[in-house]
């Protein structure tokens, strides 16, 4: 076929020779028609592959890549990972979750792993575990991954401080361990005068070990509002390796040295144990004759509580999961939160008599169904998400409150 033809042939409808017949000028015409249709589809097609392909090279303001290390899967580890994987579902966050079956060399073998493929992953979030914080951060550093340390922190001469010198530090996540333990203290002291406002307040403390950073805080926090109240009195502090075992034979022996000591401040819930099976022993009744604290949020705790053994307990830090994915979804979509601070402390609950059986209620739904948790939105917490959200509420109190509104359950106590 000649030039001219085949040009003549590729023309869409308008032209042909008259004296043609009717019968070729009508499948010419069909001919033509079907090859616009052609051209019109591998255009759409182009158009479509430019589209998808700008899109891909768009930076990941959802569907980023996180990867959560946790030490362990015990009670609170998991917990942990349920609160930071119902973030994620809201966020769009993909979330990958490294367990370490509590050995701290696997913990670093699954960070080789992760350091060899830097494209994996957006983001890091881990703990202290063992004192492995400092390799990640190294490695952070050296792949430029942004990385948030939560549930523990670092010395301050140890590597610094988020954002100093490391920029891709971003952040610390820890629980306020020095404003729990006043509220406590508070709470132990108000109850001790309803119970004999007569009676002076003599107060023993079983802490953890003296040079630990939860133990220093939580002890700052005993002493701010112990020597400052009128008419209480810190009589000493004892410390453990805070163990059951040691917090039972320091209890032993605090109530033959002081036995008007009528409030015993406990550093975490495995002294709080012991604690009260040396009043047991001693024939002292908890609750009557000594008022003891917890420090976590766990069925026996609230159990605890409930039963009147135990006067107040504050806990629920395995938020911190969704806070952490939180921060990290935020800086990723641009919203960085210098404004807010870089180290946040999260605020525990505190639980008494009065909304021990709202916190059962709530918390043991959830420990029955966990997927109930994905009913509350996450992304209401999200800066990037909502604009006009000025300050972050990282509180349990909160998440607690939203979960009873979408369950229909009557609301808790403060």
């Amino acid at each position: 076929m000649g030039v001219n033809n085949h040009r003549k042939m590729i023309q869409c409808v308008g032209r042909h020779n008259p004296a043609a017949g009717r019968d070729t000028l009508e499948r010419r015409m069909l001919w033509h028609a079907q090859i616009c249709r052609q051209k019109s589809m591998a255009v759409s097609r182009i158009v479509s592959f430019v589209i998808l392909l700008w899109l891909g090279m768009m930076p990941a303001w959802g569907g980023s890549r996180v990867a959560l290390f946790l030490p362990d899967d015990t009670p609170f580890w998991n917990r942990v990972a349920l609160f930071a994987r119902a973030a994620a579902g809201d966020l769009n966050v993909q979330l990958t979750v490294f367990d370490a079956d509590a050995d701290r060399l696997k913990l670093l073998r699954q960070l080789k792993q992760v350091s060899s493929t830097p494209d994996r992953f957006d983001a890091w979030l881990f703990p202290n575990f063992l004192r492995t914080a400092g390799h990640f951060l190294v490695q952070c550093q050296r792949l430029g991954t942004p990385c948030i340390l939560f549930n523990s922190g670092l010395a301050e001469d140890q590597l610094g401080a988020p954002r100093r010198p490391n920029p891709q530090w971003i952040a610390q996540l820890i629980p306020d361990d020095t404003g729990s333990s006043m509220e406590i203290t508070r709470e132990l002291i108000q109850q001790a005068r309803q119970n004999n406002s007569d009676r002076p307040i003599a107060i023993a403390a079983v802490n953890g070990y003296q040079a630990d950073a939860p133990a220093i805080k939580r002890e700052e926090g005993l002493r701010q509002v112990a020597e400052t109240t009128e008419g209480a009195r810190l009589k000493q502090v004892f410390y453990t390796d805070w163990g059951a075992q040691q917090a039972y034979v320091r209890t032993a022996g605090l109530l033959r040295r002081y036995p008007a000591v009528n409030v015993i401040w406990s550093a975490n819930y495995r002294t709080t144990n012991g604690i009260l099976e040396a009043l047991d022993d001693a024939g002292r009744t908890p609750g009557r004759d000594v008022l003891v604290n917890g420090y976590d949020i766990n069925p026996q705790a609230l159990s605890q509580v409930a039963g009147g053994r135990v006067a107040v307990t504050a806990g629920g830090h395995y938020v911190e999961g969704a806070w952490a994915v939180i921060l990290a979804h935020d800086y990723l979509a641009g919203k960085d939160f210098q404004d807010q601070g870089l180290v946040f402390h999260t605020p525990l609950l505190i639980v008494t008599r009065d909304n021990v059986e709202n916190v059962q209620t709530v918390l043991g739904r959830i420990e029955k169904e966990p997927d109930s948790l994905y009913r509350v939105d996450f992304s209401q917490y999200s800066r990037a998400e909502n604009p006009n959200l000025k300050d972050y509420d990282f509180s349990l109190r909160e998440v607690l409150k939203d979960y009873q509104a979408v369950w229909g359950l009557e609301p808790g106590g403060d």
